[in-house]
């Protein structure tokens, strides 16, 4: 199952905080939360304290989530936050033909994250079953331009994504020319 990184941040109300852990669960949205099968995670730091969760990239699921709090004398828990896990298309148009493939590389609460492009009108969708190295880039050169490049991104509704792309282009008859970039000028989107 593919996971995105997700950020959980608590900040302490006063001093004498020993440990926070994140315990986590996910559901099928608008189902409540299965807490036999929860993730926990200890959130790190002091007095703000974050632990980054590995949430499935499925955008049919909610996150539900409580920090358990430690003290010399006291445990306590706050209460179940429940977010909706959504996800967004972006995509990369390669007007001259120049990539063999492109990454979306793109932060959910400063939490970087990965996503390879899959080109319109090409006959395969995963690697495994893309033509080789070597005929790659002949393969996708013989498509006709422009060349769109779609990858998705994932987080909590309402959140704003970062993203960029790692553009790569591999394969070339001279190996001397394959090269590999990125691009990532601030763009931002509202999930």
């Amino acid at each position: 199952m593919s996971i995105f990184g997700l950020r959980k941040t608590w900040v302490d109300p006063g001093p004498g905080i020993a440990m926070v852990q994140v315990h986590w669960t996910t559901s099928p949205r608008g189902t409540p939360p299965d807490w036999s099968a929860a993730d926990q995670v200890v959130a790190s730091g002091g007095p703000v304290r974050s632990a980054v969760l590995e949430v499935p990239r499925d955008d049919s699921l909610s996150l539900h989530h409580f920090f358990f709090v430690v003290t010399a004398s006291d445990r306590t828990a706050s209460p179940v936050f429940t977010e909706d896990i959504v996800a967004r298309e972006v995509s990369y148009e390669d007007r001259e033909g120049l990539c063999t493939s492109v990454g979306v590389v793109w932060s959910s609460r400063e939490v970087p994250n990965y996503t390879s492009a899959v080109m319109d009108g090409l006959p395969f969708a995963a690697f495994d079953s893309a033509p080789a190295a070597g005929d790659l880039y002949e393969f996708v050169r013989a498509q006709p331009l422009p060349h769109t490049f779609r990858g998705a991104v994932w987080g909590v509704a309402g959140d704003t994504v970062e993203y960029g792309y790692h553009l790569i282009s591999n394969g070339r008859p001279d190996p001397s020319e394959d090269h590999e970039s990125w691009l990532a000028d601030g763009r931002t989107l509202q999930l």
